[in-house]
């Protein structure tokens, strides 16, 4: 059996974010940060907001996206002054008040997505506000539909995160592998998808990383046949995939099927540089193969039922206030 333990360390060190580009994000970050707290406490003199970092940076599973230079970061806007009664302030008005608060801090305009107040940078990252309150101990999510506070907090799935993460930190490095690999080809599976599937049927494999993704994948693939749904972690009666299409999830479950065949092939293979070229089948050229025949490395690989194209990440939010 082939150990490509080391190509899959290789392939993280490269689909993950550069030092700069960290760097870009937090600078973006905290910029962004004083405008708020100063518009909340010099222009509407209430208490400044407090912040809490969510999504894929939050939970260090970010990766470079595929056939784009952008890429983001989800910073909570958690409203301090509010009171207990939910109409007051609108969703919309809370909205308002961040774009009011980031407005002329970069050349382009805030963006009003879904969920968030959005701000792109010139050089080529954006960072996504969401704006939360508290009632009575409940967190709500500031939402476009509706003009509405709907109940949502990203703290409590971060916690449910890093519970899991607890076992194995091997867990973290497998979803950056199966959003690297829905990326490349082109899968309907969103990051928030990919994260909770790992994070419920994770199998850690010490210093095998190539046998962990393998077992994992095996392991989604059962779990979505016998739910046909995600049920959101802190959040029984969600399901992640509500509004999909029953033979949208069968196409899922036969891209994870064609997932654990390849997988299964590139383990029972004794040539390093041949069970390369089969998980690059997967992953892209963005995976390292290390064989110096030529003939080898230029040879086709027979394709699975994807197609395999390299599109725009979804975006984590859309179309706010």
């Amino acid at each position: 059996m082939a150990d490509c333990n080391d190509l899959f360390r290789r392939f993280l060190s490269g689909i993950s974010m550069s030092p700069e580009q960290r760097d870009n994000l937090q600078t973006g970050r905290d910029a962004i940060r004083e405008k708020i707290q100063s518009y909340f406490s010099e222009e509407l003199e209430v208490k400044e907001p407090a912040f809490y970092l969510q999504g894929s940076y939050g939970l260090k599973t970010m990766i470079r996206p595929l056939g784009t230079d952008d890429y983001d970061l989800d910073d909570g806007v958690y409203l301090q002054h509010t009171s207990d009664d939910i109409s007051t302030p609108t969703a919309e008005t809370a909205g308002n008040w961040i774009i009011k608060a980031v407005d002329g801090h970069v050349k382009s305009m805030p963006e009003r997505l879904k969920n968030c107040v959005r701000v792109v940078y010139a050089k080529g990252y954006h960072i996504d506000l969401p704006v939360y309150r508290e009632i009575g101990g409940k967190v709500y999510l500031a939402t476009l539909e509706g003009n509405r506070w709907i109940p949502s907090d990203a703290r409590a799935f971060n916690g449910w995160f890093h519970e899991r993460l607890e076992a194995s930190e091997q867990m973290r490095d497998c979803i950056k592998y199966l959003k690297a690999w829905k990326d490349f080809q082109g899968c309907d599976l969103e990051g928030i998808h990919v994260t909770v599937l790992v994070g419920l049927n994770h199998v850690p494999v010490r210093d095998r990383d190539d046998e962990s993704v393998a077992q994992t994948v095996d392991r989604m693939r059962a779990y979505l046949e016998d739910k046909r749904a995600i049920a959101n972690p802190i959040d029984d009666d969600e399901n992640l995939l509500a509004g999909w299409s029953d033979s949208k999830v069968r196409e899922t479950i036969r891209n994870l099927e064609w997932f654990s065949e390849k997988a299964s092939s590139a383990l029972g293979l004794t040539d390093k540089g041949d069970a390369a070229r089969e998980w690059q089948v997967l992953f892209g050229d963005r995976f390292p193969i290390t064989c110096s025949d030529e003939r080898k490395n230029s040879r086709a690989s027979p394709a699975g039922p994807l197609i395999v194209i390299a599109r725009d990440p979804k975006p984590h939010c859309a179309d706010f206030l």
